[in-house]
């Protein structure tokens, strides 16, 4: 079967990570800022990146940072991860979903305008499949955006397309760069301070005291530094993710160039996108055929994530009709385009594809 998803992990992890577990020192220490330091330069930002225990956990951080509480509005898009939204939905604020580019999974930032009110207080905008979305048209409208970049890793961007005001990253078991569970919010200037003090309880942990709790907390904040152990996975995996973006793109135009079907239809190729996944729309109502028929024939694929607004906790959020988002739940599909195919097997996709 070919997998659709593999953990790339660097040969010499096990060593350091055993150097970690030998030091007596787990948490967060100096491994974390090592790590921060390489992400900094690997990345180019104007601003540190702020390590946390998942994307998840970052997204959350932003929205606190921006002020999100009981009562505000968050205008969101239903068709990514759960974890896109839970943080705002835990803040006790109302999802406002706009609708998406029924190709690419990206925000409609034409269906934006109609959502905001006086209560908004966030974006999120999701880059789908690696895909980055419009954020000069997305920041146009004043209210500050959260990234979601779990599909993305950089080194591929020419860094003239604009991005979030709080850009946040996944370094989940499969995604691009892994530290067996982790994240980075990069946050603006202004509230890069705030940032570290808030992933740790409020606490100053640069201050160096032996006893921090004698600290005055000014904020409340939260349990989500990154620890040592999962810092030393990212020093060793971090040489090796370029070359696994690399591959992605690679394979991911190999499927543009050659797959052809009047019943397959395939998003432009994206000069900067990061392709984590390779997404392709199954049309004339065959989508359920295709999955059953790459199940047959040893080929892994899946939707990935379904739409968030038909769940028990999300229901209530719903109220406009959203074009998009049924078109491309209804069709789209992901097939493995990953650094682990070989190219008998890329040959064996297209070619499988195309008698479909």
């Amino acid at each position: 079967m070919i997998p659709q998803f593999k953990v790339k992990m660097a040969l010499d992890a096990k060593e350091i990570v055993a150097e970690v577990l030998d030091s007596g020192f787990i948490g967060q220490g100096p491994r974390v800022e090592e790590f921060e330091d390489i992400l900094w330069k690997e990345l180019g930002s104007s601003v540190r990146p702020v390590t946390v225990n998942s994307c998840t956990s970052a997204i959350d951080l932003a929205l606190d940072l921006i002020g999100v509480g009981p009562g505000d509005e968050v205008i969101s898009t239903p068709q990514t991860c759960f974890a896109s939204q839970v943080g705002a939905i835990h803040k006790g604020a109302t999802i406002r979903w706009a609708d998406i580019d029924p190709i690419t999974g990206c925000m409609d930032s034409n269906s934006i305008e109609r959502l905001i009110t006086d209560k908004t207080k966030a974006i999120i905008a999701v880059n789908w499949a690696g895909r980055y979305c419009n954020f000069t048209s997305l920041k146009s409208f004043g209210i500050p955006v959260v990234e979601d970049a779990a599909h993305c890793w950089d080194v591929f961007n020419d860094n003239t397309c604009e991005r979030g005001d709080y850009i946040c990253y996944s370094f989940q078991a499969i995604k691009f760069l892994t530290t067996g569970d982790g994240g980075i919010l990069i946050p603006p200037k202004d509230k890069e301070e705030d940032a570290r003090l808030l992933r740790w309880y409020g606490l100053d942990r640069t201050k160096g005291q032996s006893f921090r709790c004698t600290q005055n907390i000014k904020e409340a904040g939260f349990k989500y530094q990154m620890n040592d152990i999962a810092a030393a996975i990212g020093i060793k995996n971090i040489p090796h993710a370029k070359e696994s973006v690399f591959d992605h793109r690679k394979n991911s135009k190999i499927f543009i160039d050659r797959i052809r079907n009047n019943d397959i239809v395939i998003p432009e190729w994206d000069e900067n996108g990061s392709y984590w996944i390779f997404s392709l729309h199954v049309i004339n109502g065959r989508r359920n055929e295709f999955l059953e028929y790459m199940k047959n024939i040893s080929i892994t694929v899946s939707p990935v994530h379904y739409r968030n607004d038909e769940y028990d906790c999300t229901i209530e959020f719903r109220e406009f009709d959203l074009p998009g988002v049924n078109q491309f739940s209804d069709t789209q599909v992901c097939i493995p385009n990953g650094w682990w195919l070989t190219e008998d097997e890329l040959d064996y996709i297209v070619e499988k594809i195309n008698e479909f």
